[in-house]
């Protein structure tokens, strides 16, 4: 292997130019120890969208262990990298999150609405069961 130049080694600053020449600089690197240390290393700055975008470098061989920051960075990978070209599946997310936000807002105003009252509050609770009094 050959030797890495140290900006491979240090994080760069928290800005997308900075973030994508790093990401860029990291595709002709075979040094796998350092990457995983340097995502480490991304993780524990609490970066994890560096992290997740250096997960991916990773050959598929790699074998990450459970509950290391390597899987962290992994699972930050699914959440976090979304192509933002499929305006669809954006779409779809934004909607779902909005009918969420609702639903909560709904429950709430109505809750707020019984205060005065000497009813029950009977609005089923969002994503729990309900609860008993």
């Amino acid at each position: 292997m050959a030797q890495q130049p140290p900006e491979l080694a240090v994080l760069p600053e928290r800005n997308d130019a900075a973030e994508d020449a790093f990401v860029t600089a990291w595709l002709a690197s075979d040094d796998l120890d350092l990457l995983e240390q340097v995502i480490t290393d991304a993780m524990d700055a609490r970066r994890p969208r560096l992290a997740a975008r250096l997960v991916q470098l990773l050959p598929d061989h790699v074998e990450i262990e459970p509950g290391s920051p390597l899987e962290r960075a992994s699972r930050a990978a699914s959440m976090l990298v979304v192509d933002s070209r499929n305006v669809e599946l954006f779409n779809a997310l934004d909607e779902a999150w909005r009918e969420v936000r609702r639903k909560r807002m709904r429950r709430m105003m109505t809750r707020q609405r019984l205060v005065g009252t000497n009813k029950q509050y009977t609005v089923p609770r969002v994503g729990r069961r309900p609860r008993k009094r």
